[in-house]
């Protein structure tokens, strides 16, 4: 995989964890879930999962990390952490980590 496509991809995956970071942020009302739109960086997905509140804020923890349907990963830039049912955790390694760490809504 060439660097501009691990670039793009990385900026996509960013900016479907702001997406989510969003719906996380207009939820009024205390909730054990939280719908997540797949932040990998596939173009065409759009598809909106359950995740427990508790590991959206675990996974949103670590600066590398992001929730992706099950088989949306790709092992050029990233590693499967946790499997979950239907979704994993995958965590950005290399160029696309270091894109991950400073497009951090948390961190900004």
């Amino acid at each position: 995989m060439d660097h501009l496509r691990k670039e793009r991809l990385a900026i996509n995956e960013a900016l479907f964890r702001s997406v989510n970071e969003g719906i996380r942020a207009g939820q009024r009302e205390p909730a054990d879930s939280i719908p997540v739109r797949c932040e990998c960086g596939t173009l065409g997905c759009n598809r909106i999962f359950e995740v427990p509140l508790g590991l959206y804020e675990s996974v949103r923890a670590h600066p590398r990390r992001f929730l992706l349907l099950s088989g949306h990963d790709v092992p050029e830039v990233e590693s499967v952490v946790e499997r979950h049912d239907g979704f994993d955790v995958v965590e950005k390694y290399g160029e696309t980590g270091d894109i991950a760490d400073v497009t951090d809504p948390r961190t900004r």
